[in-house]
């Protein structure tokens, strides 16, 4: 399932905001410039205020008045709002059927009002550069600027002289400089005015929130074939007075993760790069108690759409980390509540940026998200929308189904009863939650327990199946039936409650960012001693680091996929009765044996990350160890012997005809064939090949050389070649060639296959290591390989007694005297 979030700029306190020239950022506050002399605006400029605001209009009170005219709409900006800092938030509220997504951010901004004679500018706000004083922050100011984004003309003046200004336009098309066209979910062109409109506007104390029809021309090559085709959203903005005073930014710490907001600063000797994470803030009723109720808790509300049966396990999935924020210090630090009712507060309003708020949305989209939005001086987050799609249910019911239903009999027949359901929800919930909270993915978590933990039925119920319920390991596929494992589930485990103590813990004594790094920095070194505190994932080094994985757990990666593998058969066994009924399609049985498939080459792409792997340890300076470690050559000769045992043979069981023949009438085994092929060009990739010859030259003799990897794939690929009557199946044909396909670039200008990182589902996806120029290295090799291939087919061509199996070696043959030929050039 895919997990995707939003995060905003951020600055901690204690550092003073370089914004640009002095007079974008202190004037505003009660000051008229007139013009470039600063002259006071002429009073015949400015209309009479009975003029402008007549008696029709309707005016809310809140974080300034509003008055609204149908669709005209005036903001009335006091004096001590000018200057202030707003955050400015838009997001779908209804999007475009099957086209774009219910609660999708549309983006963010800061903004500012300032008034220069009878004019409101609003700036958008940036805080890459921050000093803490002196020179430097004034050369920062002399040197930077922030833009500005719109400009409204003061109709006229109220009470106290607050500026009156019409900002119907912005309502309903969004402002200038932040676009919102990507509510038209896809290309588009610009916002038709004649078919737009301004829905409602609400003013609340601390912020404006504004509903419009949007309707959107046809961009380039919009609709089928390219034909125009318009389309219409719902368009949700928010406008939120920040905090006067800031909360107290933490610095990130690259061994915890948390969203940030990078910054660089010049307070330093040098210019310093640094990042605040995102939290909520959490003071605590009694400052001196150990455990004490926060002064304001963590609240979340279920919107009214969310079906009745799952608003039970959502309910629980939020306040599972209560036990968390428990041993940060804080007791009910996180609730959840039904939203009210129209009755119960007529107000109330599920895109409100005041309210953290859970919606579920009618859309056939298999996914979740957690989105945050915080203030960019401090990393406080303000309010999280998590939003449910449809069709989650169904994704969460099919992969139990994959991983677990071989040890778990209630998950055996679609659909799955509610209360297992629920329990998954349940389960998703807290993940999203964690990233509300400001927690990242952990992907180093999904391999923090050993196989023996995983089977162990005690240790299962006490610490779910991964360290962390922000990785991407879901179920406990490893454990087998005659464990008795009966929890299957990621629960808060180790990993959530060390990251949650240290992002909101509060540290005696510090009154600076600064001051609490001595603190956080032995916190963190807590890791070195248990493996199921660290932090890995969504970065350079996740690429090729075999203990960073997605869709995968257990310490031991080619043992974890030979259990699976055994689950996996077993669940064939039932696959059809479970998926089908009586009179209805074979879909439900097509799309779960698509899963079961893709679960296969994550398993074994998780097995193939071991050769030529680099694994991190997040060390920071002053502690023993090396920050990157080479896979053992043992582990990397086991990988690869693995693989040839399991993943480059022929899957009879997949292939049953009972299965496929009632869904597939060709290709029916294209899937396999090009997994294995995609699976033997990553293993011959670039990178890879670079990474193992960089091991040679670091650490010698202990390396698994690419010679050795080209001679052993190469040996279990075509070991029918020593058969005393060698006969090989189609899949194992086209395999075959398939390896000389690949090595035949090695001699050619046409590049090798890049090696990608496993792609978990959803946006947030580890990096891949650089595809970087071929390696000469791989090339030698194959030759020799190759021409020793030559050899071994003629030996075999004369005991083959299948006309077939003799067609395809001379094939192939034929194919390495080119590939040769072309290696003599």
């Amino acid at each position: 399932m895919r997990f995707r979030f939003f995060t905003l700029f951020l600055l901690g306190i204690g550092l003073i905001l370089a914004v640009g020239p002095v007079q974008s950022q202190e004037r505003g506050k009660g000051e008229f410039p007139g013009g470039p002399r600063g002259k006071q605006a002429a009073k015949s400029d400015i209309k009479k205020y009975d003029d402008v605001i007549t008696k029709e209009y309707v005016t809310q009170a809140g974080v300034f008045a509003v008055h609204r005219l149908e669709d005209k709409v005036f903001f009335e900006i006091p004096q001590d709002k000018l200057g202030r800092l707003f955050l400015w938030q838009a997001e779908v509220a209804k999007g475009p059927g099957g086209q774009s997504w219910g609660g999708t951010s549309l983006g963010s901004a800061v903004l500012k009002f300032e008034r220069r004679g009878h004019k409101i500018y609003v700036w958008r706000v940036g805080f890459s550069k921050r000093a803490s004083g002196g020179a430097v922050l004034a050369s920062i100011e002399a040197s930077s600027t922030d833009t500005i984004i719109a400009a409204f003309e003061v109709e006229c003046e109220g009470k106290d002289r607050s500026s009156v200004i019409n900002v119907s336009d912005v309502l309903i098309n969004g402002y200038p400089d932040l676009s919102l066209t990507r509510a038209s979910g896809g290309p588009a062109g610009s916002v038709d005015g004649s078919r737009s409109y301004l829905s409602e506007v609400k003013n609340f104390p601390t912020n404006i929130e504004s509903r419009s029809i949007m309707t959107f021309r046809p961009g380039p090559a919009a609709g089928p074939g390219g034909s125009p085709k318009s389309v219409t959203a719902l368009v949700h903005q928010s406008l939120v007075l920040l905090p006067e005073t800031p909360m107290t930014g933490r610095l990130f710490d690259s061994r915890v993760g948390y969203f940030t907001e990078g910054f660089t600063d010049f307070s330093k000797g040098w210019a310093t790069e640094r990042k605040f994470i995102t939290r909520y803030r959490l003071e605590k009723k009694d400052p001196n108690a150990e455990i004490s109720e926060p002064v304001k808790p963590i609240v979340f509300y279920l919107s009214k759409e969310i079906p009745e049966k799952w608003r039970p396990s959502l309910k629980k999935g939020v306040e599972d980390w209560q036990k968390a924020f428990e041993k940060a210090g804080f007791k009910n630090a996180i609730l959840c509540k039904d939203a009210p009712t129209k009755a119960e507060d007529p107000n109330f309003d599920p895109e409100d940026a005041r309210y953290s708020v859970i919606r579920w949305v009618a859309e056939p989209v298999a996914n979740a998200m957690g989105p945050h939005v915080h203030d960019p001086r401090s990393g406080e987050i303000i309010s999280s929308h998590i939003i449910f799609w449809h069709d989650v249910v169904k994704l969460s019911q099919v992969w139990y189904f994959i991983q677990c239903s071989a040890l778990d009999p209630k998950a055996r027949k679609f659909p799955l009863p509610d209360e297992l359901t629920g329990e998954l929800l349940r389960y998703i919930t807290t993940h999203e939650v964690g990233h509300t909270l400001g927690l990242r993915h952990n992907h180093r978590a999904s391999q923090a327990y050993s196989i023996e933990q995983l089977r162990n039925p005690e240790f299962a119920a006490k610490n779910g199946s991964v360290a962390s319920i922000m990785s991407y390991g879901r179920f406990n596929y490893v454990a087998q039936p005659e464990d008795n494992v009966k929890h299957l589930f990621p629960i808060i485990a180790p990993y959530d409650f060390f990251a949650i103590d240290w992002g909101y813990k509060n540290i005696a004594g510090a009154k600076s960012p600064d001051d609490e790094k001595k603190t956080l920095d032995e916190w963190a070194a807590e890791q070195i001693k248990n493996p199921f505190l660290r932090f890995g994932g969504e970065d350079g080094p996740a690429g090729v680091d075999p203990t960073v994985l997605t869709e995968n757990i257990g310490s031991d990666r080619v043992e974890s996929t030979a259990l699976g593998l055994k689950n996996l058969d077993r669940v064939l066994d039932y696959l059809v009765p479970a998926t089908t009924e009586k009179g209805e399609e074979f879909n439900v049985l097509e799309e779960v044996y698509s899963n079961i498939l893709a679960h296969r080459s994550r398993w074994f792409q998780a097995v193939a990350k071991e050769v030529g792997g680099v694994v991190e340890n997040r060390i920071l300076a002053g502690r023993e160890g090396e920050t990157f470690v080479r896979v053992p050559k043992e582990k990397q000769k086991a990988a690869v012997k693995f693989l040839l045992d399991n993943a480059f043979t022929t899957p009879t069981k997949l292939l049953n005809p009972a299965i496929v023949n009632q869904f597939k009438y060709t290709g029916a085994a294209a899937t396999i064939s090009n997994q294995q092929r995609g699976l033997l060009a990553t293993l011959l990739s670039s990178p890879r090949i670079e990474r193992l010859h960089d091991s040679e030259i670091l650490i010698g003799e202990k390396a698994y050389t690419v010679s050795e990897l080209v001679n052993e794939l190469q040996a279990g690929l075509f070991s029918e070649l020593k058969q005393d009557a060698p006969k090989i199946d189609p899949l194992r044909r086209t395999l075959q060639f398939g390896y000389l396909e690949i090595l035949k670039t090695e001699f050619s200008q046409t590049p090798v296959a890049s090696e990608a990182a496993p792609t978990p589902p959803g946006p947030r996806r580890m990096a891949a290591p650089d595809s970087g120029p071929k390696n000469n290295e791989l090339r030698s090799v194959a030759r020799v390989a190759l021409n020793k291939l030559d050899t071994e087919i003629t030996a075999a061509k004369a005991k083959t007694k299948d006309g077939t199996t003799l067609a395809h070696l001379a094939d192939l043959q034929s194919e390495l005297k080119t590939i040769l030929s072309e290696a003599k050039k």
